[in-house]
C-alpha cells in the first residue's frame, strides 16, 4: 500500500513545516500482514508540482493508494474539492480520506460528496494506526474510533500528548524548503508542543476540536526538538504554533532556560490574564531566552462582548496592563481582536478601535490584528446567529461560493447583524493604522517606504478621519505590504 499525505496550498505559499502531516505520519504502521506500507508527504505550499507528482503515483496503482488530505476552509477547500472529484472520476478505486479542522467540524457535509471515503476526526495519529490496516485488508473502516464514514461514526478517541508518538519524521521532507526568512530570523522553523487549549472561548475553533482539554509535551521534550532543529537544520528562530503555548508558567520557564543557550528568537501564543499573573522573574527568563513576540487574543474593548465570548473572566483593563508589562520586558505583544459580536456590534467596534489607539500610543511596538466575528458551532453567540438566520452551507459546492470561499480569513460580513458599512469602517481604520505603524513582521517595506506611509497617515490618525483612505491602500498594495496575520502561520 502507498499512502500520499497531501497538504493543499494555503492562501499564500507558507514556508512552514506541514506539522499536521508530519505528526500524522508517526501513526503509520511500518507494515500490515508482512507487507510494507510506503508513504510520502507532498506539500503544495513549497512544491509547485505536488499535484502532478501525486497523480503520477496514483496512476501507477489506484487501488493500492490512499490519499490523505488535511483541509481548512478557504483556499485549501477550494483546491481539495475539484481536485479530489477529478481524481475519483479518473480512478474510482482510489481511497480518499480527509482530516483537519473542516472535515472534523463538518464531517457530514464532506461525506455527502462521494469523493470522500472517510473522515479522520480530530487528533489523527492513533486513528490512522487502526485505519490503515483496515484499508490495507479491504475492510470497511466504519466503527473505528475517530473515523466517520457514510456508514456511521466510530467512538470518540481519547486525546494523547503529542510526544508519546515520538519525534516527527523531519527526514521525510526537504528541510531546506522550510527554512523561512522572517522577522525572527534567517532560518525560522515551526513546532507544535501541545494538544488543545484549557479554555473554552465560544468563538474559537479550537474549542470545537478539544473542548477545553490541553495536553502538553514535557519541557525537556520541547527543548530536545528545538535543539534538533537548531543543530541539524540550522534553525535560528522558532514559531511555536501551539493553540496556547503559555498556558503553564513553570513549563514555559523550563523551556526558556533550555533553549536560551541556542541563541534563538522565538514566538508563541498565550492568554493575557494568564501571563499577567506570572512572576516578574519568569518574564525576565523569557526575555533572556530570546522570546521576541507573543500573540494574544484581546478580542474586544467591550466588556459585555468579552463576557459573551466566554473569555474566562478576561477584563478589558488587563489588555492595557499586559501591553505595558510586555513593553517593560522588551517583548512585543501581538493583539488580535474579533470585532462585531452579537451584543452590540457598533459599540463593540467603536470601543475597540479607541482601545487600539491607546495601545499604540502607549506601546508603538505592539502589533494589531483585526478580524470580524465569524460563528463556530458552539453554544452562545452561534445560537443567536442561527436564531437570526445564520446557516452554514449544507454542501461542499456551497462552501466554494462567496462569502464562504473566504470564510477562514474572517474579514467578511457573513453574520446577520454585520452591516457592510461597519465592516468597511473597520478595514479603513486598519489601513490607516498599518500606515501609521507598519508591522515589524513585514520584511518587504524599506525604511523610506515606512517613512512615507507614516507621513501620509499622520493627519488622518491624529484627526480620527479614517474613512476611505484610498491613497494609503493604494500604496500598501503597490508596495505589497503584508499585515501581521499574513506573515504568521
Amino acid at each position: 500500500m502507498h499512502l500520499i499525505l497531501f497538504n493543499p496550498r494555503a492562501q499564500r505559499a507558507h514556508r512552514r513545516l506541514p506539522l499536521s502531516m508530519l505528526h500524522l505520519a508517526r501513526g503509520i504502521p511500518a507494515e500490515v500482514d508482512g507487507q510494507p506500507i510506503r508513504w510520502e508527504i507532498l506539500d503544495a505550499n513549497v512544491e509547485p508540482l505536488a499535484k502532478e507528482r501525486a497523480e503520477r503515483a496514483i496512476a501507477a496503482d489506484p487501488a493500492g493508494t490512499v490519499l490523505f488530505l488535511t483541509v481548512m476552509p478557504g483556499p485549501q477547500l477550494l483546491q481539495a474539492v475539484p481536485w479530489c472529484r477529478h481524481l475519483k472520476a479518473l480512478w474510482p478505486a482510489l481511497r480518499i480520506v480527509w482530516g483537519g479542522y473542516f472535515p472534523t467540524v463538518h464531517a457530514g457535509t464532506c461525506l455527502a460528496d462521494p469523493m470522500v471515503d472517510a473522515v479522520v476526526l480530530g487528533q489523527g495519529e492513533a486513528t490512522v494506526a487502526e485505519l490503515i490496516p483496515a484499508l490495507a485488508r479491504g475492510l470497511d473502516p466504519t466503527g473505528i474510533a475517530g473515523v466517520q464514514t457514510r456508514g456511521g461514526v466510530g467512538p470518540s478517541r481519547k486525546l494523547s500528548p503529542s510526544f508519546r508518538f515520538g519525534e516527527a519524521p523531519f527526514s521525510a521532507l526537504d528541510m531546506e524548503r522550510y527554512a523561512a526568512r522572517t522577522f525572527l530570523g534567517r532560518r525560522t522553523f515551526n513546532h507544535h508542543s501541545s494538544v488543545g487549549c484549557p479554555y473554552t472561548c465560544n468563538f474559537c475553533a479550537v474549542t470545537n476540536l478539544f473542548e477545553g482539554r490541553w495536553l502538553a509535551d514535557p519541557a525537556e521534550s520541547v527543548v530536545e526538538t528545538v535543539g534538533l532543529l537548531h543543530r541539524r537544520y540550522g534553525a535560528d528562530a522558532i514559531e511555536f504554533h501551539d493553540n496556547n503555548f503559555f498556558a503553564a508558567e513553570r513549563r514555559c520557564v523550563e523551556v526558556a532556560r533550555g533553549i536560551a543557550p541556542m541563541g534563538l528568537r522565538w514566538w508563541g501564543e498565550g492568554r493575557i490574564d494568564t501571563m499577567l499573573g506570572w512572576r516578574d522573574e519568569s518574564w525576565s527568563e523569557l526575555a533572556r531566552s530570546g522570546l521576541a513576540m507573543v500573540f494574544y487574543g484581546a478580542e474586544s474593548a467591550d466588556q459585555e462582548s468579552l463576557d459573551a465570548m466566554n473569555k474566562g473572566g478576561l477584563q478589558v483593563h488587563e489588555t492595557v496592563e499586559l501591553n505595558r508589562l510586555a513593553r517593560a520586558h522588551g517583548i512585543v505583544p501581538e493583539f488580535s481582536f474579533v470585532l462585531g459580536g452579537s451584543v452590540d456590534p457598533e459599540r463593540d467596534v467603536r470601543l475597540t478601535l479607541e482601545l487600539i489607539g491607546r495601545l499604540k500610543e502607549e506601546n508603538p511596538a505592539c502589533e494589531i490584528i483585526l478580524y470580524m466575528y465569524t460563528p463556530v458551532p458552539l453554544p452562545g453567540m452561534y445560537d443567536e446567529a442561527v436564531a437570526r438566520g445564520f446557516r452554514f452551507p449544507e454542501t461542499l459546492d456551497g462552501w466554494l461560493q462567496p462569502p464562504w470561499s473566504a470564510y477562514e480569513q474572517r474579514r467578511n460580513a457573513v453574520t446577520p447583524w454585520h452591516d457592510p458599512a461597519l465592516v468597511r469602517a473597520v478595514y479603513d481604520f486598519e489601513a490607516v493604522l498599518h500606515a501609521r505603524w507598519p508591522s515589524v513582521s513585514d520584511r518587504n517595506l524599506r525604511p523610506w517606504q515606512r517613512r512615507v506611509l507614516r507621513l501620509l497617515s499622520e493627519p488622518r490618525w491624529r484627526s480620527g478621519q479614517t474613512r476611505a483612505p484610498f491613497e494609503l491602500k493604494a500604496l500598501q498594495k503597490l508596495w505589497r505590504y503584508r499585515r501581521p496575520e499574513q506573515m504568521g502561520f
